[in-house]
């Protein structure tokens, strides 16, 4: 016996044969000619050295050894069939749940825009989103409440995988009437003299670049540290003060509101990471987010 000879093309043909009962049957189930079919079905019996049909009053007809070889070449092919559904599931994304952590600037436009071309690609995959800092993500990551983070800025987390996903900057949000307002750029000497700046809390990525501008505002009478870059925006317009943010919460500004956006020079940058427990398979959800992600981030800068 040539075991080399027992293809599994040539043992779906015999399946197909034997569960159709013709030549003709069999073809159009495996969407192939009949030719195609008879050939295979007379290599798998040349292979085995047996007959497995017999043509009876122009019937095919399973001698007593393709029913022993029915047995086992049934279940190869109800596996190749839970195989077919199961890449089916990993392109549609069935059965699959990915859990995903951001940090808020990336929330208003590029999360999902991400997402949504994620989605349209693998549409039965269920999504958690969470909105979290820097310590928060790295807080879910490590106790696997969430498969990937998105994280801007100075993050160390050695024990976790990272990659570079973008790249932001660092610019000024000014009252419209503000005297630097009318300026097309910003040196960092003039950010330094303002005494009014609302901060970013310097234990957080972005706020310990932006403290490399604004070293010492705490310790200015009347000031004010926002946690929250969502809450940046509103408390500059209502309080009509300037703020060191980044380049992806101040592209939420309208043209026609109370703030203006204005370049610093130089322009601080920072980095956009993906992080997650270990490497991602390239293939899998995680992966195909964070390329997602970075085409998103590429588009809009």
């Amino acid at each position: 016996m040539d075991e080399r000879a027992i293809t599994l093309q040539r043992l779906q043909a015999f399946s197909a044969v034997y569960e159709c009962g013709s030549i003709t049957g069999a073809a159009k189930a495996m969407s192939v000619s009949q030719p195609t079919v008879s050939k295979h079905v007379r290599d798998l019996e040349a292979a085995l050295g047996v007959g497995l049909f017999l043509l009876q009053r122009g019937r095919v007809v399973p001698t007593a050894e393709a029913d022993f070889l029915y047995v086992d070449s049934r279940f190869i092919g109800e596996g190749l069939r839970r195989l077919r559904a199961t890449v089916q599931d990993l392109h549609t994304g069935a059965g699959r749940r990915l859990s995903v952590i951001s940090v808020g600037l990336l929330a208003q436009r590029h999360l999902p825009r991400a997402l949504a071309a994620l989605r349209a690609a693998h549409p039965a995959l269920s999504l958690d989103i969470t909105l979290g800092n820097a310590l928060e993500q790295l807080a879910a990551l490590r106790s696997g409440q969430a498969d990937l983070g998105f994280c801007a800025g100075l993050v160390e987390a050695a024990d976790l995988w990272r990659t570079r996903i973008g790249r932001g900057k660092l610019v000024l949000l000014l009252p419209r009437d503000h005297p630097l307002a009318s300026q097309s750029s910003v040196p960092e000497a003039a950010v330094r003299e303002l005494t009014d700046c609302i901060a970013m809390p310097g234990d957080r990525p972005l706020g310990k670049l932006a403290r490399t501008l604004l070293p010492d505002l705490e310790e200015v009478a009347g000031s004010i540290t926002c946690f929250s870059l969502e809450a940046m925006l509103p408390l500059c317009a209502a309080l009509g003060r300037p703020a060191v943010v980044d380049s992806f919460t101040a592209a939420q500004i309208s043209p026609d509101g109370p703030l203006v956006v204005r370049p610093l020079d130089p322009a601080p940058e920072f980095n956009v990471y993906a992080f997650s427990r270990r490497p991602p398979d390239s293939m899998g959800m995680p992966a195909r987010l964070i390329t997602a992600m970075t085409t998103t981030l590429a588009e809009t800068q």
